[in-house]
């Protein structure tokens, strides 16, 4: 069995960090990132599963859409506060409680929504599961990231960040299949059904991070016997090294200090311009579309070419991570992006176009705008140390989703200006994106 920290000083050193970073990517860490990104595409299709009930909803309810827009946005406003306290209870009870507490509560709430006879119970459900899909994310990302060699380690996160977007198209193919037939309560029960499927597989198949387990001396059995299943090469005996990595005091609070103060600021300014430009196409692409002239087929369209084009840039991005690290790859996509739907919104301006021409349009964009907020949760990773990796991504990710609620409270005036300036913002965005992340001053593997 492994040895203290104040074992023999003869005992060979381990130092966790260092024996993942430089170490193979074995099938146990592989099923970890395949674990985790199986919760988080759930995470993306429960998360857009009431855009896609909506018009059944309704039409059942014979409610106007207005009446859905306090649940949106109240939504979007409580995921914020998941993102931080999901944050705070994986740096404290671990990320692998915190995650499965998270999908299991969201699944439970998307299946209950089913006895919902109203908007007002509805809403409550929905408020429940919003603020568990918020603390999900930073607990995945951080759980990922931590099992992950330095070489795979931004591709493994974009996987997992990228399976929000494959969510949503699933979510799309599972409501035009139940729908039209079964109804919006069957679209939610089976969402819900399947979500705690994957939790109870969690419960079964998924470790803590060793790089929480390693602060933990009461734990040091569980972390060697984690360390050996996943094929990593360990004398019997030995002394195990502390992380050297950046003190922190204060915890979570020290987020707000230096030297994090800047990163915390500059990655909470880049998720919230992320999540402006998405945000604006997810809730008002089609809508923009429509109002230009075009038929439902072509905004259903534009908007699954945009998520496509995310998946393109996402692993585009990841790969160039991998070699470049986060920040230069991030630079060069924000500038791309920019210049790209300046392109979009002067291509798609002045009248109606061919199809394949707004298909290739919101693409384009979707490549650089999706795939940059993939990437920035590789950044996040590099940006802050183990002990409160997770409070880190969280509370970035909460205030940046101020960016959502931006884009879901301004697209209707967007949209009322034209194809033009819609595409402005979204080059803004990324734009925006890029100076931020010159702000950042993390280095990867702190």
């Amino acid at each position: 069995m492994p040895s203290t920290p104040e074992g023999g000083p003869d005992l060979p050193r381990i130092a966790v960090d260092r024996l993942i970073d430089r170490g193979h990517w074995s099938g146990y860490q592989k099923r970890v990132l395949a674990v985790c990104t199986a919760a988080v595409l759930l995470d993306g299709l429960d998360n857009q599963i009431l855009g896609f009930a909506m018009p059944a909803l309704m039409a059942e309810w014979h409610l106007p859409r207005e009446s859905f827009v306090p649940v949106v946005v109240g939504g979007l406003l409580i995921m914020s506060l998941g993102s931080g306290l999901g944050g705070w209870l994986g740096d404290r009870a671990g990320r692998r409680p915190a995650l499965i507490s998270a999908v299991g509560v969201f699944g439970l709430t998307t299946a209950a929504s089913v006895l919902a006879d109203n908007l007002p119970m509805l809403a409550f459900c929905r408020f429940i599961s919003t603020l568990a899909l918020g603390a999900a994310l930073p607990n995945a990302t951080a759980l990922v990231s931590e099992f992950s060699p330095a070489s795979r380690r931004n591709l493994a996160v974009s996987l997992t960040m990228m399976s929000v977007v494959l969510g949503g198209l699933v979510g799309g193919a599972l409501s035009a299949w139940l729908l039209p037939t079964y109804g919006w309560r069957m679209l939610f029960g089976s969402a819900g059904i399947l979500t705690l499927v994957v939790t109870a597989a969690m419960m079964a198949l998924l470790p803590e991070s060793p790089r929480f387990l390693v602060h933990r001396p009461r734990r040091r059995r569980e972390l060697d016997r984690m360390l050996r299943a996943a094929g990593f090469d360990l004398p019997p005996r030995y002394h195990l090294e502390l992380p050297t990595a950046l003190a922190v005091v204060g915890g979570g609070m020290s987020l707000f200090r230096p030297p994090l103060l800047i990163d915390t600021l500059a990655l909470s300014a880049a998720f919230l311009f992320g999540l402006l430009g998405n945000y604006l196409v997810f809730n008002w692409g089609p809508t923009m579309l429509a109002a230009a002239g075009y038929d439902l087929a072509v905004s259903s369209l534009g908007l699954g070419a945009f998520n496509l084009g995310g998946i393109v840039g996402s692993l585009i991005g990841s790969l160039l991570m991998d070699r470049l690290g986060p920040r230069v790859p991030i630079l060069v996509m924000a500038a791309a992006g920019t210049a790209c739907a300046l392109w979009a919104g002067q291509l798609l301006s002045g009248g109606l176009h061919p199809t394949a021409l707004v298909v290739a349009g919101f693409a384009a964009t979707g490549v650089f705008m999706s795939g940059l907020q993939v990437m920035l949760f590789s950044l996040a990773v590099s940006a802050f140390p183990a002990s409160i990796r997770a409070q880190g991504i969280g509370v970035s990710l909460s205030i940046g989703r101020i960016g959502a609620v931006a884009a879901s409270g301004m697209g209707a005036m967007i949209v009322a200006a034209g194809i033009g300036p819609f595409f402005v913002v979204v080059g803004f965005s990324c734009f925006a994106i890029g100076l931020a992340v010159l702000a950042v001053r993390a280095k990867a593997g702190r």
